[in-house]
């Protein structure tokens, strides 16, 4: 029983290889028998240890010091993050399934991309972090890179260049900290990180480790590779890049944090300026784009500063509202995602411009498309209201929060009114119902957003604890403020958006070069070196 976290790394791994070498024919039947197996695992572990995760840790290869040896460790926040991990891939491999048609080597990375990030939330030496987190990062590129075409590949390597040099800046506070402490244990760390809480070497370990982190978060302003490889990957792919990927630096945002706790660190306010400038930057460009894709993608990036700004609160409560949308995030950003891929895949364009008569041509996937844009507004009984109400609650005392949280809900909204369009007009097409598992996928995600959206008390005191009874699924003041955020959505849309000014077309045009991201990644550096080590 106590072994369960390894089988949930090495069962999948093993699976892609099977896949890899024999090539059979229904090798997808395979990969979701799998899926079944790791999820029934994974439930049977987390009901017979939830009260007791503390006697989990594994040391791996018979060591008696917790303080070497490769060691895995769980509790509530590494559980949830599990069970997204395996709904996601569920989601992603029932959406692909072709009986028959199986595409053995991105089923092999696919697969294998599960069980290295299901190793990365296990983690509980630092080392072993590093590796998981560099595994992620050249899996990713691969299925980036995948369609073999020169935009992709170039998005690829922009990608990978620019996640490496932070996985390296990673590796390196690695070193600082063991010279300090002589282990990288993470439980063990977090209990004596307070020895040595004045010396500079400590502050600067967590300067390069927060600015690898950022970089892998997509936070401001080394956001620039999200767009990019969103806007050229498979739907898929960008679906789990959106909806999990990504959350794994919000992950190791939370968790190096927790390990720093006891030393002090002032990091609330700087990290919510810097999610409030992903929340801004993001919705702005987002709101310039007729892509498709990238109006997913750049919203990507500013609810990435959303809960950013969420969990630099010094409340627990605002926190935990941080990582509930993370989740939240995570279901109907992957809902929208694919359902996307599937209006491209029809119309055989991104452009919105040219996308009309969806609501006519796929009735069904309009209407889950439909609920993820309400749930992503923040529309009273869907998901993303619960947690933009708690971040909400959490910033009551401070106007200047409150007033940046409504800027960045009504950017939200505008973006999806001016998406909306494609669901307008007369049939264009005849949509074939070809592949109708695509349908449950989306239907699945969809009733997810509505079950988040009506049974969050008991899910999140299921997993840490935390008692959100007081937060109502839907209130006379929510609808108003939706009302009145809907209302100036639109009026922002006709006057300013939909005339496309000159304004709004140098904003789409706009390109960040690879030099210039390097520059901007030195220059968070540089920031946070200041704040951090200086000041």
């Amino acid at each position: 029983m106590s072994q369960i976290p390894v089988i949930l790394i090495f069962l999948p791994v093993l699976t892609a290889l099977f896949i890899y070498l024999f090539k059979w024919r229904h090798m997808h039947l395979l990969a979701l028998l799998t899926q079944t197996g790791m999820t029934i695992l994974a439930i049977v572990y987390f009901l017979h240890f939830k009260d007791q995760f503390e006697a989990t840790h594994i040391i791996l290869g018979g060591w008696s010091d917790v303080r070497i040896g490769i060691s895995l460790a769980n509790d509530g926040l590494s559980m949830a993050f599990i069970f997204l991990t395996l709904f996601m891939w569920w989601s992603v491999l029932t959406y692909l399934y072709r009986f028959g048609k199986t595409e053995h080597t991105f089923l092999f990375f696919l697969m294998f991309l599960q069980g290295v990030f299901l190793g990365l939330l296990q983690s509980n030496d630092l080392f072993n972090l590093f590796v998981f987190f560099e595994l992620t990062t050249i899996i990713v590129t691969i299925l980036i890179a995948y369609k073999k075409t020169g935009e992709s590949f170039r998005a690829a390597i922009y990608y990978l260049l620019l996640n490496t040099s932070g996985v390296l800046l990673f590796l390196i506070a690695i070193v600082m900290l063991y010279n300090l402490y002589g282990t990288i244990n993470i439980r063990v760390l977090s209990e004596v990180i307070h020895t040595h809480a004045d010396t500079t070497i400590l502050k600067f370990a967590y300067v390069l480790m927060m600015t690898g982190i950022s970089v892998k978060a997509a936070l401001f302003p080394v956001f620039t590779w999200l767009p990019k490889a969103h806007g050229v990957a498979q739907s898929a792919i960008s679906a789990l890049l959106s909806g999990l990927i990504v959350k794994g630096g919000i992950y190791l945002f939370f968790r190096i944090n927790f390990l720093f706790e006891s030393a002090g660190l002032p990091y609330h306010n700087i990290f919510f300026i810097l999610g409030l400038l992903t929340a801004l930057s993001g919705i702005i460009f987002a709101l310039a784009q007729k892509n498709i894709k990238l109006m997913l993608a750049y919203s990507t990036v500013s609810q990435i500063g959303l809960i950013i700004m969420g969990l630099s609160s010094p409340d627990i409560t605002t926190f935990y509202g941080g990582v509930l949308h993370t989740f939240n995030h995570a279901l109907f950003k992957a809902l929208l995602f694919l359902g996307a891929g599937v209006i491209i895949a029809v119309y055989r364009t991104k452009k919105l411009d040219e996308i009309r008569g969806v609501f006519r041509t796929m009735p069904i996937i309009s209407v889950m498309m439909i609920i993820g844009m309400l749930a992503i507004t923040g529309m009273p009984f869907f998901n993303g209201y619960i947690s933009k109400s708690i971040i909400k609650y959490g910033f009551e005392d401070s106007v200047f929060r409150t007033l940046a949280l409504y800027l960045v809900n009504i950017g939200t909204t505008t973006l999806f009114i001016k998406m909306s369009h494609i669901f307008f007009g007369p049939k264009m097409l005849s949509y074939p119902m070809k592949h109708r598992q695509q349908n449950i996928t989306l239907l699945l995600l969809a009733l997810a957003c509505l079950v988040f959206g009506n049974f969050y008390v008991e899910i999140m005191d299921a997993f840490f604890g935390i008692d959100y009874a007081h937060i109502t699924r839907i209130s006379l003041g929510g609808l108003l403020d939706y009302g009145i955020t809907v209302i100036i959505g639109i009026l922002i849309y006709l006057y300013v958006l939909k005339k496309d000014v000159k304004l709004v077309k140098g904003i789409r045009e706009f390109k960040i070069s690879f030099e210039t991201a390097n520059i901007l990644f030195i220059a968070l550096l540089t920031v946070l070196t200041f704040y951090f080590v200086i000041l």
